[in-house]
């Protein structure tokens, strides 16, 4: 028998805090330099008495660039808590709808988001969401597994080596731009079993049949489905135009094709890529997931409807936003969105997200949103960095400061970094981000502590995004595949 050492084991790099000097960033400097030459100035032009009345503006200077609030520099509060400002007061974080407002024809309509437009394949009927501004084509295709948590420990290293080559196909491929893998937690877990009872079900006064409709009626309101979407962004092969034409779309569905191949070479249940109706009933969930749950096939707006380029917008966003400092409330249901600062500092096993992902009764949304780095970007960036770690090391010795651990662990995750590129793997730069869903804001406040605490378990560190949960929303859980958080 095959012990737990055939688990391919996973371990990720702290997070880089990349400086200028000895950690600090440009800002950060300018105001350190400031607060020096005032302190400077003042102690040879008025003396002691005036270091010490001086004392507020520069000792306030300097805690404002060296300083941390939440995770951020003291500095960086004040661009984010002054543009928070500016769009309340243009009121610029209230999101309303206008049905009968005719739209442009094939346009996505996503609150903070423009230049989205949506086509359709000619040969796959694939629908394809066009960022005009960021100059991308992407497709959304939905994957499940064949089960991961009772699997022997071959075949879960089996599967983990799969989805590796998958990974390192999309680094070889200079098309792909950008990947996201969205897991999402919905409501309406029962409607396949609500259809079939529909369907067959017994209308009698009988005992048993009244015992099976509240089992029925229970699973609708108590159960849950998972789903995992995957978003390719491919680069046009004429740049992003409002309309693709044939020549280019056929070359996309053979790219979407290549993916479609290689995650079912990873041992994945692959579905096809998404049509318009199912792109409206993704983006739809994303802002209204109680509808969604109860929107019945028949409701779906016919293919034809949405081809139709004389009548408003095909794909829908949100009826309504309101955006708070550390929420965001839609359609019929409160968000709260979170980035993974740090991911675990040691090698764990690869089914560590398990307390995040499979935690009963939240209702959540996980994305990681990977960008494939060239081999020869990805070196010239390890290098700076590395030089950048000498030349702070030789700073601190010089000022008689201590090597921290942390950075010693920085160095040595570059250093693994580098042997790996030389021994032909490919290299990602990727960011994690969590959504937590509830029908109320008391609701959201108690999902939001039970996943806070499963973050723990996970031995993952969580920071909650304020004063841009809307553009985090959008962000995390449509499969947009946009650029990553910076």
């Amino acid at each position: 028998m095959t012990g737990p050492a055939s688990v391919s084991w996973v371990r990720f790099g702290r997070l880089e805090r990349r400086g200028v000097l000895l950690g600090l960033s440009a800002g950060q400097l300018a105001t350190v330099s400031g607060a020096l030459v005032v302190l400077v100035t003042v102690e040879y032009t008025a003396g002691a008495a005036g270091v010490l009345i001086s004392s507020p503006f520069w000792l306030g200077l300097g805690l404002l660039a060296l300083m941390s609030v939440g995770g951020r520099p003291v500095g960086a509060w004040v661009p984010l808590g002054g543009h928070w400002a500016y769009r309340r007061a243009v009121r610029a974080t209230t999101f309303l709808a206008r049905p009968m407002k005719v739209g442009r024809p094939a346009e996505l309509a996503v609150p903070g988001l423009g230049g989205l437009v949506v086509v359709e394949t000619p040969g796959t009927r694939a629908g394809l969401i066009v960022d005009r501004r960021a100059r991308t084509v992407t497709g959304v295709i939905e994957v499940t597994g064949r089960g991961f948590v009772l699997d022997d420990p071959d075949t879960q290293g089996r599967r983990v080596a799969g989805w590796g080559r998958v990974l390192a196909g999309l680094c070889q491929q200079p098309a792909i731009i950008r990947v996201q893998l969205l897991h999402r937690v919905l409501p309406g877990g029962g409607a396949g079993v609500r259809a079939w009872w529909s369907a067959n079900g017994l209308d009698s006064a009988d005992w048993a049949a009244k015992v099976v409709a509240d089992l029925v009626a229970d699973a609708e309101a108590n159960t849950y489905r998972h789903e995992t979407l995957l978003a390719v962004a491919l680069r046009p092969p004429r740049g992003a135009g409002r309309m693709l034409p044939p020549a280019d779309a056929r070359t996309i569905e053979r790219q979407l094709a290549a993916v479609s191949q290689a995650l079912a070479a990873a041992d994945l249940n692959v579905g096809g890529w998404a049509d318009l109706v199912r792109l409206r009933q993704v983006i739809r969930a994303s802002f209204d997931p109680t509808g969604a749950a109860h929107a019945s096939p028949a409701r779906e707006l016919p293919v034809a409807d949405l081809r139709d380029l004389g009548g408003g917008t095909p794909v829908v966003g949100p009826m309504g936003m309101v955006e708070q400092w550390d929420r965001v409330r839609t359609d019929s249901a409160w968000h709260a969105v979170y980035w993974i600062a740090e991911w675990p500092r040691s090698e764990t096993h690869p089914g560590f997200l398990h307390p995040i992902l499979l935690a009963p009764g939240v209702r959540r949304a996980f994305t990681i949103v990977a960008e494939p780095l060239p081999i020869g970007r990805a070196l010239r960036e390890i290098r700076r960095a590395k030089v950048g770690h000498v030349a702070d090391a030789a700073q601190r010795a010089r000022i008689g400061q201590v090597e921290q651990e942390a950075t010693r662990a920085e160095v040595d995750d570059l250093t693994r970094r580098e042997q790996d590129l030389a021994a032909g793997h490919g290299d990602l730069r990727f960011a994690g981000l969590l959504t937590v869903t509830a029908p109320t804001s008391e609701e959201l406040d108690g999902a939001c502590g039970a996943t806070e605490t499963a973050a723990a378990q996970a031995m993952c560190e969580l920071r909650r995004l304020v004063g841009e949960q809307a553009a985090a929303h959008v962000a995390a859980t449509l499969p947009l595949a946009r650029g990553l958080l910076r």
